[in-house]
């Protein structure tokens, strides 16, 4: 069973361009996303894909392993697909390269429940909600979850809406997902249906031609930066994290 980590990189966000390359701590931040990915002892590689120029120069410099690949991708899973078409592999492990914090040990419960069960081909993180305002924020993921951890819907907007209960616990996704060459494939080959194309939200793809999408919940601070505002949360919380592990 070989496992491969990409981490999808594109440099001409709309929302903040060249994100990947912003600095965190002296560091950039796709830097970050890969120093962990390393650490994740289930991978057997790791590579960064882009579709730019200056990313792959930077990550030359640093010593990451690094592919280029086309700009006409919509998503980062059609990137990752690209990918594997080059890199063979059994499952393939995204970690999005806007989210630094993702800690290896994340990783490794999501690879490990696809390893624990082959019913689950496609797979992916998420954690409570513990900032209100995130709830109603649009660039913040909602999901809704089954009893048995299987994703039902996914969306921009507050779901499910708590009408009978005060208590429910609002969920959002980390920016890490798992696919076997299979459902990678059947991503590929699918064309994104009305409801994809409404949210923008491509894992969509698989719950509106009715595949299972198994969630791993966590207790996490991952977040991923969309402005530069999330950017100075995730210094600080690296901050935070380095403080306590000099302790």
């Amino acid at each position: 069973m070989k496992i491969i980590g990409i981490i999808p990189a594109r440099y001409k966000s709309s929302r903040f361009l060249g994100k990947p390359l912003m600095n965190i701590l002296g560091k950039p931040m796709i830097w970050w996303v890969y120093n962990n990915a390393k650490k994740v002892k289930e991978l057997d590689e790791v590579y960064v894909a882009t579709e730019s120029d200056l990313i792959v120069k930077k990550c030359n410099e640093l010593g990451i392993n690094v592919i280029m690949t086309s700009d006409k991708h919509l998503t980062g899973t059609d990137r990752v697909g690209e990918v594997s078409r080059k890199i063979k592999g059994d499952i393939y492990a995204v970690l999005m390269g806007d989210e630094p914090l993702i800690k290896p040990e994340e990783v490794s419960l999501v690879i490990n429940a696809m390893l624990n069960d082959n019913k689950i081909s496609t797979c992916m993180l998420a954690t409570k909600f513990k900032n209100p305002i995130d709830v109603v924020n649009s660039t913040t993921i909602k999901l809704a979850i089954n009893d048995n951890d299987d994703l039902i819907f996914m969306s921009r907007s507050p779901i499910p809406y708590p009408k009978e209960i005060l208590s429910y616990n609002f969920y959002k996704n980390i920016g890490l997902y798992a696919y076997t060459k299979k459902a990678l494939n059947f991503f590929i080959k699918t064309k994104p249906g009305n409801i994809e194309l409404a949210e923008g939200l491509e894992m969509l793809r698989f719950i509106e031609n009715k595949k299972s999408v198994k969630v791993v919940k966590v207790d996490s601070d991952s977040m991923s930066v969309d402005t530069p505002k999330d950017l100075i949360r995730v210094e600080n919380i690296l901050k935070s994290r380095k403080e306590s592990d000099e302790r």
